[in-house]
């Protein structure tokens, strides 16, 4: 009997380690550039137009990690109300025509030529007058300014620094030295198990409001419960002796967020802490999710999601679409954790 439960231990611990929890790469801003990298060693680095009215154009450089990688460019147009790039759309470089470009859509499939893209890569360090020249003629500018911080975080990221691929900072080191690119975790959905008619009143015990309260990492994690707030607490069954439960933890004007944990259903209920940055917990899916405006006209956004994988709620995506630039939804994706989800 000893024998059969220390196997089955072993082999939950074995199905838990097969989940590690991805960690999130790097993201940094500086000027109108930013930067995100994820945990594989993909880099994103955004740049945009001055901040000028109908001028809402983005370039990105997205670089694999690993050696030898190139960099693809993507350009977005963005709609605006005020007057905007309009017609067939050339790229200009410092005063050098390097021919058509395309908005990159939804999709973010279209790419720059690679010769435009190597003459981007090879003057943003220095000094890059990027114009794009719409069907009237007209010179639309897309910023350098921060790009030079940006690109040389992203080659520390990736551990390109001095080496003959570095975008900024070149040196003689060997180009095998870059690490490789990182695998893209899978995590696997854990089953549910079916509800309880019981499963409610657990919500109603007071004992059940302060394990929520003593499990938080600190009292802003979850303002509105540290602070007395009433709020339902909701709960969901996880598995036999697990449920989830959620209470509201912040409101404000275009955002709100709950706070989640999971709980043994019965006393001392040991609740443990996941995120206060979600605002849904979908059962289909067994998928936590957080979506957030950066600002009220809803041009910048960031989200969560977390994956329960039978025994955990596992992070499985982080990402911004960039800066607030007056593009609804945002121009791109920049993620800094991605997983896939089966």
């Amino acid at each position: 009997m000893r024998r059969t439960l220390f196997l089955a231990l072993v082999l939950v611990s074995a199905a838990h380690a097969a989940t590690p929890e991805p960690k999130a790469g790097v993201s940094f801003d500086h000027n109108d550039w930013s930067l995100a990298c994820d945990n594989t060693r993909t880099c994103r680095a955004a740049g945009y137009s001055p901040e000028e009215p109908g001028n809402l154009l983005s370039l990105m450089l997205e670089r694999a990690g690993g050696p030898g990688t190139p960099v693809v460019a993507r350009l977005r147009n963005g709609e605006g109300d005020d007057p905007s790039p309009t017609g067939a759309l050339r790229l200009r470089l410092n005063g050098k025509d390097l021919g058509p470009v395309r908005d990159t859509g939804e999709g973010e499939k279209v790419l720059l030529q690679q010769a435009q893209t190597d003459a981007l890569v090879a003057a943003l360090p220095r000094q890059a007058r990027i114009e794009i020249i719409d069907g009237k003629g007209k010179a639309w500018p897309i910023s350098d300014s921060g790009a030079t911080a940006v690109l040389l975080k992203m080659d520390e990221a990736q551990g390109r620094l001095g080496t003959p691929g570095a975008l900024v900072r070149r040196g003689d080191k060997a180009e095998a030295s870059v690490p490789a690119a990182l695998p893209m975790p899978v995590v696997v959905h854990g089953k549910l198990a079916s509800p309880r008619g019981t499963d409610a009143a657990l919500a109603q015990v007071p004992a059940l409001r302060k394990a929520l309260i003593a499990s938080l990492p600190n009292a802003d994690e979850c303002a509105r419960l540290s602070e007395g707030e009433k709020d339902d607490i909701e709960i969901q069954r996880l598995d036999a002796g697990h449920v989830l439960a959620s209470t509201s933890c912040f409101m404000g004007a275009y955002n709100f967020s709950s706070g989640y944990w999971v709980v043994q259903d019965k006393a001392p209920y040991q609740a443990k802490f996941v995120t206060s940055d979600a605002e849904d917990f979908d059962r289909d899916d067994a998928m936590l999710r957080g979506r957030f405006r950066g600002r009220g006209i809803g041009d910048c956004f960031s989200g969560h999601d977390w994956a329960w994988d039978g025994q955990r709620f596992v992070k499985t995506s982080a990402f911004t679409t960039g800066q607030c630039r007056g593009v609804a939804g945002g121009h791109w994706t920049l993620p800094t954790i991605v997983s896939t989800v089966k």
